[in-house]
């Protein structure tokens, strides 16, 4: 069956099967405005433009389950790793399927992307490797962690020209604005030895502690958050999803995307004997977040099979 017959016919099944589904975009009531619902994808890893490869089929399948949600998503972020290592013709096939989502795709480049001084494939979905977008009230930021070398170790960076730009971005934007910050990598350190921190991170991190509302969303680290195991979802009450702070030191609030063909690994739980894509769906999946009057949901939806 060709790619597009089963995103089509798999985005049938889906909207008949969920149309009474718990996966549904969840709903307040009295809410005085309509849903705001966005998607989120990571890390499909695909290694070549092979589309009957696991990996391929698994980022065909989180599409056409986007696909399938009601209402549907006005945006979805991609966080990066289409490609496992810069191959043109992944880059090419990761592109071509993510074109079948009918909203627009804001992404991120991950360390598998390549760089954009080495050009390649595909620089059309990502661009330079980072946004600023304001919708309805957001402010929606996406920023390129860089892989780097250095001899205090491996691990990623912003660099000093992404930190003047956001210098001049979040300079000029109101302390009580709702802040979306995209990421590959986490700005936070989580697993040093498996290169899961962004190294120049700090800088950045104080400039957003004057913020009340920020909510950072990174991959790269292929696992689920362990507040949203098993699809449970993680509700917030407010006048937004982010947290606020009670105190005036005031910190982001970060949460991990699944991968959506790469299971674990995981510094908890421990990493699949030879490390690779398209080992099956556990763990794997993709996350949605949903916005209603004074209520929100963050769901990290995980493939059992």
């Amino acid at each position: 069956m060709k790619r597009r017959e089963f995103i089509w016919n798999l985005s049938l099944g889906l909207a008949a099967a969920w149309s009474m589904a718990s996966l549904s975009w969840p709903t307040a009531a009295g809410a005085s405005k309509g849903p705001l619902p966005f998607a989120f994808l990571a890390d499909p890893h695909l290694r070549d433009g092979d589309e009957t490869r696991p990996e391929a089929l698994a980022l065909a399948r989180a599409v056409a389950e986007i696909r399938a949600l009601k209402p549907a998503p006005r945006l979805v972020f991609f966080a990066g790793d289409l490609a496992h290592d810069g191959d043109p013709g992944a880059l090419a096939l990761g592109q071509e399927i993510l074109s079948d989502l009918p909203m627009p795709v804001l992404a991120v480049r991950g360390e598998g992307d390549g760089h954009p001084e080495e050009g390649g494939a595909a620089w059309d979905l990502f661009g330079n490797g980072r946004f600023f977008y304001t919708y309805e009230g957001i402010h929606l930021l996406g920023l390129h962690t860089y892989w780097q070398n250095t001899p205090e170790g491996p691990g990623f960076a912003l660099g000093e020209a992404q930190h003047r730009w956001l210098a001049e971005i979040l300079a000029w934007l109101e302390p009580d604005a709702p802040l979306l910050v995209l990421s590959h990598a986490p700005l936070m350190p989580l697993y040093r030895p498996w290169g899961q921190w962004t190294r120049d991170s700090g800088p950045l991190l104080e400039r957003l502690s004057r913020f009340e509302n920020v909510v950072c969303l990174h991959g790269h680290v292929h696992r689920c958050d362990r507040l949203a195991e098993n699809n449970l979802a993680i509700s917030f009450s407010g006048d937004w999803f982010f947290r606020k702070p009670k105190t005036e030191n005031r910190k982001p609030f970060h949460l991990s995307l699944p991968a959506t063909s790469w299971p674990l690994p995981s510094p908890v739980e421990g990493t699949p004997r030879k490390l690779r894509p398209g080992l099956g769906p556990h763990g794997c999946g993709w996350a949605s977040l949903c916005h209603e009057g004074t209520h929100s949901t963050f769901r990290q939806v995980l493939w059992k099979a």
